[in-house]
């Protein structure tokens, strides 16, 4: 957690008209954020940092970009303090680490275990004009290669696998490797989120067979009619709130606040959806969440820090 001086200056007027100029520092504690590159987890740290410095009260925030596994060696390190989505049993060894020597705390669920895995478009196996109707699972997958073209290696399919960085790249690997999949299929990745949702969008538009990985929840499959290959869900994530063990002594408060924290994936879907269809950053959608959700967000803080929060509003 690192410390902003404020320099605060005054002037008094004594009793016998001579003026004193004076100088105050005071340091204020600056409550860092990890903000990794899927809009869910930006909005809650804006929602928890408008919170913190509007309703609590006494420290700053800032948010530093990165993908998982960074950011949980930020945590472990204190260069990060709070992680508000962990879906760490993407990354179990580095987090039974970092709870078996204190250096990270497990503040409990953010949001119910969401679920994971490879996507197909339900139009591709359902329906009259199913183009594979016969593909019910993974062990399905190599006789269909020829519907998922990838469009720099014609001799096989393309699956797009995840993101570069996000660590479900290593179940994304080996549900390929352990499916002999390499034969008939190239495993692609993505270079942001928003890349890889590109992908699936720009396929369904069109009709198109598409296979990948994605999650819930999010806006995309809040609008898409996509279903899991059986044979293709992780184990579901657990998507917990995670601080770095200095937080337990310098913002007490802000821990007990976070440990309330919690969410729905219908809330999630909500705002993810509204953000989606509105154009809003991050920062709108954590705005409109606290002006329209006060029966979820007021049962995380005081009536005194509600009051404080409102009024900033």
């Amino acid at each position: 957690m690192k410390l902003t001086k404020l320099i605060l200056l005054c002037v008094v007027v004594l009793s016998m008209g001579f003026f004193v100029s004076c100088d105050q520092t005071e340091e204020v504690q600056t409550i860092m954020f990890g903000d990794a590159s899927w809009d869910s987890v930006q909005v809650h740290n804006r929602i928890t940092g408008f919170i913190i410095e509007n309703g609590i009260g006494g420290y700053k925030v800032d948010y530093t970009p990165g993908d998982t596994l960074p950011i949980a060696n930020g945590l472990t390190q204190g260069d990060i303090n709070v992680f508000m989505e962990s879906w760490h049993s993407n990354w179990p060894e580095v987090y039974a680490k970092g709870i078996a020597d204190g250096t990270i705390v497990d503040l409990g669920k953010n949001l119910p275990d969401a679920p994971q895995g490879w996507y197909i478009p339900r139009y591709l196996v359902e329906g009259d004009d199913a183009q594979a109707p016969g593909l019910k699972s993974i062990a399905d997958l190599a006789q269909y290669a020829n519907l998922f073209p990838d469009p720099e290696d014609r001799n096989k399919g393309i699956i797009y696998g995840g993101v570069a960085g996000w660590s479900q790249m290593i179940y994304s690997e080996e549900l390929f490797n352990t499916n002999g999949l390499e034969d008939s299929f190239n495993l692609a990745i993505a270079g942001s989120g928003a890349a890889l949702a590109g992908t699936m969008v720009g396929a369904y538009e069109k009709k198109e067979p598409w296979i990948g990985y994605y999650w819930e929840p999010t806006a995309v499959l809040g609008k898409l009619d996509m279903i899991r290959l059986a044979g293709t869900e992780y184990e579901a994530a657990k998507v917990n709130i995670l601080v770095s063990n200095d937080m337990l002594e310098m913002a007490p408060e802000v821990v007990a606040f976070l440990k309330n924290y919690t969410t729905t994936v219908a809330d999630n879907n909500e705002f993810l959806a509204m953000m989606d269809s509105e154009g809003w950053d991050s920062q709108q959608a954590a705005q409109w969440f606290l002006k329209n959700k006060e029966d979820v967000w007021t049962q995380w803080v005081s009536p005194e820090v509600a009051e404080k929060v409102k009024a900033a509003l």
